[in-house]
């Protein structure tokens, strides 16, 4: 996807400039700090303007990163797209109106300020969890577990665990993650980070695809899964018993790349 217009835009619009962003994503933040329950600290302590040139930056960073390693731009077309989604699915309209009205309600501006980033930001995570290229090493540990579970043996980073098959054992659903993502956006300035890893005892929680992958391909003591994708992990399993909705198995896991250190290193590139 390309932009072939991307500079006679940019030219048109001063507040596209570096500095243009800085304000206008300023001004948007100083919109939804209204909105947020309990503060007391004035704007311009909580949010210094350095919050928001580090973030300008990081959201250009991403952005050229997006184009160099994987060819991909966002198109007016797409940008559309995501100003129509926010406005339809939109769980606080009124700080999504306050946000356009820090924008001058200015269609044009709120997609290029606002959504943008959003796009960017996901696409470039999407395409990076899942590049074969990038994770490569991790993949070939894997196959190599995987062969030994195949010959019998048992890889020295196998654990033995049980999992369950109940669909009860669901992913948090759209409205907890979004009243988690509200109750963090109240806590200050927003700078991007990798997610926490979770703690070591919290449950287990997989995507539907790969528990019915599970449930079909382990159905016999020895039987050994294809290797599973996640986002941010392979996973093998060899299976030691089954019950109604509990298998025993022997799983190893293999963390794919860090998000972070592979931006920076691609960031870092002349």
């Amino acid at each position: 996807m390309t932009v072939s217009v991307c500079g006679l835009v940019l030219a048109a619009a001063p507040w596209l400039t570096v500095e243009g962003r800085v304000g206008a994503e300023r001004a948007v933040e100083r919109a939804r700090y209204a909105f947020v329950l309990g503060a007391t600290r004035p704007f311009d302590e909580a949010y210094p303007r350095g919050v928001f040139e580090h973030r300008v930056a990081r959201e250009r960073a991403e952005e050229e990163a997006l184009k160099h390693a994987f060819g991909l731009e966002p198109t007016p077309q797409v940008l559309e797209k995501e100003y129509e989604r926010i406005e339809k699915t939109t769980k606080d309209p009124d700080q999504w109106r306050a946000i356009k009205a820090a924008l001058g309600d200015d269609r044009s501006r709120i997609q290029e300020v606002f959504c943008r980033p959003l796009v960017v930001s996901r696409a470039l995570r999407a395409r990076f969890a899942f590049d074969q290229a990038i994770h490569a090493e991790p993949h070939e540990q894997a196959r190599k577990a995987r062969a030994l579970f195949i010959a019998g043996k048992s890889p020295p980073e196998a654990r033995r665990i049980k999992m369950s098959l109940d669909a009860d054992d669901e992913l948090p659903d759209t409205e907890a993650l979004l009243a988690a993502a509200k109750a963090e956006a109240g806590t200050g300035p927003r700078v991007l980070t990798p997610p926490s890893p979770p703690p070591v005892d919290a449950p287990e929680t997989v995507s539907p695809e790969v528990r019915a992958v599970r449930a079909e391909q382990l159905r016999a003591p020895g039987d050994v899964t294809t290797i599973l994708e996640e986002r941010d992990q392979f996973e093998v399993l060899r299976l030691v018993d089954r019950a109604q909705y509990l298998l025993t198995v022997d799983v190893v896991r293999v963390a794919k790349r860090d998000f972070e250190s592979w931006f920076e290193a691609v960031r870092s590139r002349p």
